[in-house]
């Protein structure tokens, strides 16, 4: 199979889908990896390290698009590269299509097969190539918080640790999934107050077995979550209901409660958010100000981390790209069903029923569209 890599054209997105040991593998295996050049250069992995493992260089996005079966990519395509999409063209990457109803509308007309790394589920239940990615974003969301806390940056000026004679200051996590609990541990790690709410018992024992009377778990219902967020000085949203939108559960009247020079990161931003007044920002332009209160809604933090975060995605990735690559993408979705559930689109139909329910457009069980694809 002739597999394509773009370089990424998201704002500031320097991760790549593939590192070189990962295009190694696909090439002992027979299959052609074309990388887009400079694609890796973000990641410190120059073209010379690809071409070095058998990989070939193209000098366009368009070579990468039009010469290749699959696209593997690291966030969802870019407007440039809608034109590309044709029937029988594969894309693999993370797609969010349930806050991108153009992306979506797109994808559905042109034909082409989407498969959303954030949906391929085991048998387990556990989301196997969206939590690398969860648990660097978790990490950095508490980073990132602090930064906009300080004074300078237009924040309320709390150190989370606090110091001798003075509190810590307060850290609020919604969800206490992969993202909330490495969160919920840098936020330890920098002896602030952390509240994890959840409405998963489960979830919330786990947290606390990990981290005992450092952290406090309470059940989430919209009165704890009022009652947290108007203490937060650093309120974490990372609420995941896979393939679907975020639920809603912090209104603008909470919001309007918290101090000013508080600040928001919200993780969901990818499927929509769950604050009432969140809105999608960029690395550039990371944050904005609404009643007072910091919003930092970038889709993307892990790029932040571009050569980490680069490797721990092919190390999770790597396994299925092979699978769709061995035994070409129609026969791989029928094998195997952790694949197949992360099917979006094929053969012109919408496969994901909660991405129809968001975008408001028809939906086929994927065993049906599957049924057309070669």
């Amino acid at each position: 199979m002739k597999i394509g890599v773009p370089r990424e054209r998201k704002n500031l997105e320097k991760r790549i889908a593939l590192t070189p040991d990962g295009a190694a593998e696909l090439v002992s295996k027979g299959h052609q990896v074309l990388i887009e050049t400079k694609a890796g250069d973000g990641s410190d992995f120059p073209d010379d390290s690809f071409k070095a493992v058998g990989a070939t260089i193209v000098p366009t996005l368009k070579d990468v698009w039009t010469k290749s079966e699959m696209v593997v990519k690291v966030k969802e395509p870019d407007y440039s590269e809608y034109e590309f999409f044709r029937p029988g063209l594969t894309i693999f990457d993370y797609l969010h299509l349930a806050s991108m109803p153009e992306l979506t509308a797109t994808m559905v007309k042109s034909g082409v097969t989407g498969i959303a790394y954030e949906l391929v589920q085991g048998e387990d239940k556990r989301l196997p190539l969206l939590e690398p990615m969860s648990e660097v974003a978790g990490k950095l969301s508490v980073l990132n918080g602090s930064f906009f806390l300080l004074s300078q940056n237009g924040g309320r000026g709390v150190l989370l640790g606090g110091t001798v004679g003075v509190r810590p200051g307060d850290v609020v996590i919604l969800g206490a999934g992969i993202s909330g609990r490495a969160a919920c541990e840098i936020a330890v790690g920098f002896g602030a107050s952390v509240t994890v709410l959840d409405v998963d018992y489960k979830k919330l024992e786990r947290v606390k077995l990990e981290f005992g009377s450092k952290v406090r778990t309470v059940f989430s219902t919209m009165a704890s979550i009022a009652w947290a967020i108007q203490r937060a000085d650093l309120l974490i949203c990372a609420v995941l209901i896979p393939g679907a939108a975020a639920p809603r559960l912090v209104t603008e009247s909470m919001v309007k409660q918290m101090s000013p020079g508080s600040v928001i990161v919200d993780i969901s931003i990818d499927q929509g958010g769950c604050c009432e007044t969140i809105k999608t920002t960029s690395l550039e332009q990371p944050v904005y100000e609404k009643h007072g209160v910091i919003h930092y809604g970038v889709p993307n933090m892990p790029a932040q981390t571009p050569r980490t975060s680069t490797m721990a995605l092919t190390a999770a990735t790597l396994p299925y790209v092979m699978k769709l690559a061995n035994l070409g993408a129609a026969q791989a979705l029928r094998s195997f069903a952790d694949l197949r559930a992360a099917v979006n689109t094929c053969n012109g139909k919408l496969t994901n029923h909660a991405v129809s329910e968001a975008v408001n457009l028809p939906y086929t069980p994927v065993e049906s569209a599957l049924e057309g694809l070669n």
